[in-house]
């Protein structure tokens, strides 16, 4: 959970981010950060758009409520 934590985090600001400044950040390999990119995405936490993502509101309030 620590590295999916850490993804909203760096996008807690609602601006979008690249993914290869996520990737720099979390210091993950392709594979193992598309993954965690796909799950965020297909449960609603983030939108991703090209090679750009940030959060939605249902991820703020997973922020929020996990504080």
């Amino acid at each position: 959970m620590k590295y999916l934590d850490r993804a909203l985090e760096l996008l807690r600001d609602s601006q979008w981010h690249s993914i290869m400044s996520i990737q720099k950040e979390i210091s993950l390999p392709d594979e193992k950060l598309n993954t965690i990119i796909l799950f965020l995405q297909e449960h609603g936490f983030v939108e991703k758009e090209n090679e750009k993502m940030r959060i939605t509101s249902l991820g703020l309030r997973f922020l929020e409520i996990s504080s």
